[in-house]
């Protein structure tokens, strides 16, 4: 499980981390032709990269780099500048 968090500021910021945004991270294509609209300028090269290696890691072994998800712990990587893994993330907001 992840959830992609790096809130683009594109557009003024408007978009935040919005659907989607996380593919050109994940195939390491921030340079495609159109990319600047949706990552601004200057995306963080360093989150492609992580991000591109956990799925290529998960592609060839079947894990990511991080726990594997079940319902008890929640685990759930979470990218940004500051990627971390997180169990039960948001459970507040679950359990209402």
């Amino acid at each position: 499980m992840y959830e992609f968090a790096w809130k683009s500021p594109a557009s003024g910021g408007r978009l935040g981390a919005c659907h989607a945004a996380q593919i050109g991270f994940v195939f390491d294509t921030l340079d495609a032709e159109g990319g600047e609209a949706l990552y601004g300028s200057s995306p963080p090269a360093g989150l492609a990269a992580a991000m591109h290696r956990a799925w290529i890691d998960f592609a060839r072994s079947g894990r990511p780099g991080w726990d594997a998800y079940d319902p008890g712990a929640r685990a759930t990587m979470v990218f940004d500048l500051d990627s971390k893994l997180v169990y039960d993330p948001r459970a507040e907001q679950r359990v209402l």
